[in-house]
This record gives structure tokens, sequence and C-alpha cells, in this order.
């Protein structure tokens, strides 16, 4: 069995500041982190994909890190529209799954258990949009070719469809397409996981599920009406859960709450 925990969109402010001048975000990341160490077994690597912090500083990399120091397990950092490539480099210079120098993409690849999960980074500095540089596509069609015996999870920032929210389809992720296009040729890929839109939403890519995961801080209102206007709510913090087994189709992916509810009831 092997289990990736994903949490997403943490917005970490320095310390003794509020998300949005309202929300601790860093007490309900502290919150999130807590309930991952509870879980039984633990998981075998915990995936954060973007928006670390709210502004990208280096105060808040560095309240990234402190808050993380608690987490009993591996894990990863990518970046999302929030952040910056040359803090986060800077402030996790140490940790292996950085090794490109510079100011480029932060693409990695690891193998988790049987599966091989590859990060790619859609931020677009100083934007909020996404886009796939040709140095991206060129990296993961690479490793695809390589992993062709291997199970595949894909990682990004900003999932690869239209939400059908407004404002949120305003900073999605451009040339999809070409993505699509070369996912058509490997049969192995088998999900792709993001965040950005502080909610829970399953679609497609060709035949690839996608799925994104809510942030551990507020969650955007699904508001649909083409004149809507931004919103979020204190809905529950949540993650997600992606494991799988031994044979073909015992991949499942799970939506977790941080919080705790009343239970457990002696019954299912």
């Amino acid at each position: 069995m092997t289990v990736i925990a994903q949490i997403s969109d943490i917005h970490v402010r320095p310390k003794g500041r509020l998300y949005q001048d309202r929300v601790d975000s860093n007490a309900m990341f502290a919150r999130a982190i807590a309930a991952l160490n509870a879980l039984e077994p633990v998981p075998d690597f915990v995936l954060i994909t973007g928006d670390l912090t709210d502004e990208g500083s280096p105060a808040e990399y560095a309240m990234v890190r402190e808050l993380l120091a608690p987490l009993r397990v591996p894990y990863a950092l990518m970046p999302g529209n929030h952040d910056d490539r040359v803090q986060l480099r800077e402030a996790f210079s140490d940790h292996p799954w950085l090794q490109r120098e510079g100011e480029g993409e932060l693409d990695f690849g690891v193998d988790i258990g049987t599966t091989r999960l590859l990060a790619l980074d859609t931020t677009v500095p100083g934007f909020h949009h996404g886009e796939l540089s040709a140095a991206s596509l060129e990296w993961l069609e690479h490793e695809l070719a390589a992993s062709e015996d291997k199970r595949i999870m894909i990682a990004m920032h900003h999932p690869p469809f239209s939400t059908g929210i407004p404002y949120l389809d305003l900073y999605g992720l451009a040339n999809v397409d070409a993505l699509a296009d070369m996912l058509s040729r490997y049969a192995n890929v088998d999900r792709i996981v993001a965040g950005h839109v502080h909610r829970s939403m399953q679609g497609r890519l060709g035949a690839v599920p996608v799925l994104t995961c809510p942030s551990t801080t507020t969650q955007i209102a699904a508001r649909f009406k083409p004149d809507a206007s931004p919103a979020s709510y204190l809905e529950p913090p949540a993650y997600l859960l992606h494991r799988w087994g031994e044979g073909k189709g015992s991949g499942v992916s799970h939506l977790c709450y941080v919080d705790t509810f009343d239970g457990p009831l002696p019954f299912a």
C-alpha cells in the first residue's frame, strides 16, 4: 500500500499576522499537520500543492518551515501563484526535491512506494493565472517516457479544467491542450491532482481523472452566475489521501476533514 497525503493553499503569514486580516491560517495549518500525524497508519509522503505563503516573503517561508517541523513523514512543497520561487529555493535549499538552480520552474519527480510523483510548476511570476512552459512540458515528456513501467500521479497548482466559477476561471491554466495531447500517448498516468481553487472538485483531462484539494484555510464560494462577486467561507478545512494497492484499479482518493466531529458512532 502506498499513501500520499495532499494539502494545499495554506497561505502562511508571518508570525502574528492573519490571512486577509481575518483568518489565522498559521493555526489552521498547524491543525492540519497534527491531523496528518494522528493518521494510522501515517502516510508515506505529504505533498503541499502550492500557495504555501500569501506574499512570498522570507518571513513567511521561515514560518512554513517552523510549522512543518512537527510533521512525522517526508514531504515536498510546490509553488503556487502566491509564492516566490527564489525565496522558496532559499528557504528549502537543503531539501532534495529542489535540485534545480536559478529562477526557472520548480519541476521535480519523486518515487513513493509503487507510485512516481511528477510535480509541475504552473506558476507565472507576477501573475495569478497558470501556464505550462515549454521547458516544463519537455521535462514532463522525458519523465513520462522514462517511467512507462510505473504508476504516475501528476501534481500541479492550477487545475487543467474550467471550474464554472467565473472569478476563478479568470486565473486558470493556459495551454491545457498541449498537456492533454501529451497525456493521450501514455496509459499509466493514474490521476492529476491540483490546488488553487480552495474547493474539492473532480474532472477529467482526456482519460485522466483530475482532483483538486481544498484549502486548510478558507474555501472559495461556489458561485456560478456570470456576474458573481468573489467570496469565501470558513467551511471545514480538508485534505486528500491518495491510496494505491498492488493490483490494477486499486487506487482511490479520499476527502478527509482536518477537524473532528461527533463520533465515532457504533455503526457503519
